[in-house]
């Protein structure tokens, strides 16, 4: 039975670093998508699921940016789905973790059809944000499963309820981003920090929703925070220490992320918006998410303990 015991810990321990290493590489494929349609290398490979009817085609210009997406989004899906195996493996002793990973490979999958509906649509716009959301979806999977399979402890503080609304606020504002760009109405909002009479009603409420659950997200991150440094100076029930490190890395993240969204308009009104800070705004988006994920599994986990 000891020898039972310590293969299924083996099995949910490496099951949970893969699914690390996934979440990691799924956070790359994320800022690569975005590299991808802000050098606007979304059709390099007009077909799918082959590109310019070969398996490898010629890899230059658009054409080796697109396909370089397609194999590292291959690679990912593959270490999905080593996890996967590896927590079937051991379903027995943890039936919650394989269940975990099992959908986060389904999930995946139906990313990747999305993936080739976005080539075959011509990047229909509605597409994409489907695209972009089933990705942060896996990503919030990956995450429970790599913190449950590597036994990460729970915590009581700040508690479930602030912990979803906390991850509302961000799939809010980060969809809405994924909106703005399905729209296509990225720069159609060149001032601070409301739209003004340039701006259509439509690209009014699409920005100005983005910036003001920004903004309220921000404020609920620094008072969540505060309330928890509040508990442990007196003595109460403490966070633990990766759920404060989650909330202050969530807190720098979108303080960082608001401010290229501010450069990002500032350099609109000179010069279209750079790739560079594009590309980056959404990368810092995606950690965002991660670590309101990895925060609201944290909760969920202390709740259902309790």
């Amino acid at each position: 039975m000891g020898s039972l015991a310590t293969e299924n810990a083996t099995l949910a321990r490496r099951a949970g670093q893969a699914a690390l290493l996934a979440a990691l590489m799924t956070v790359g494929l994320i800022a690569y998508g975005s590299w991808v349609r802000v050098s606007g290398s979304g059709l390099g490979c007009p077909d799918w699921p082959l590109c310019h009817g070969a398996v490898v085609p010629g890899l230059e210009g658009d054409t080796a940016i697109e396909f370089g997406h397609r194999v590292f989004a291959g690679l990912t899906l593959l270490t999905v789905l080593a996890a996967t195996a590896i927590a079937f493996a051991g379903r027995r002793s943890d039936a919650v973790l394989a269940r975990v990973l099992g959908a986060a490979l389904v999930v995946m999958l139906a990313q990747a059809g999305l993936g080739g509906a976005t080539v075959l649509t011509e990047l229909h716009g509605m597409v994409r944000l489907a695209h972009l959301a089933f990705a942060f979806s896996a990503l919030s999977l990956l995450t429970f499963g790599a913190l449950r399979g590597l036994g990460a402890a729970p915590s009581p503080s700040p508690g479930l309820t602030r912990a979803t609304l906390l991850a509302v606020g961000g799939a809010v504002m980060v969809l809405g981003g994924g909106a703005i760009v399905g729209s296509g109405t990225s720069a159609a909002c060149p001032a601070l920090p409301l739209c003004d009479a340039r701006s259509s009603l439509t690209a009014s409420g699409f920005h100005e929703l983005h910036r003001a659950v920004g903004a309220v997200l921000l404020l609920a991150l620094a008072a969540t925070g505060s309330g928890m440094a509040r508990r442990r100076r007196l003595g109460g029930a403490a966070a633990t220490r990766l759920a404060t490190a989650l909330n202050h890395g969530a807190l720098l993240l979108l303080l960082a992320q608001g401010l290229l969204g501010v450069l990002m308009v500032l350099d609109f009104r000179a010069a279209p918006f750079s790739e560079h800070l594009r590309i980056a705004h959404v990368a810092l988006a995606s950690l965002l998410w991660w670590a309101l994920s990895a925060s609201w599994w944290l909760a969920y986990e202390a709740r259902r303990r309790a």
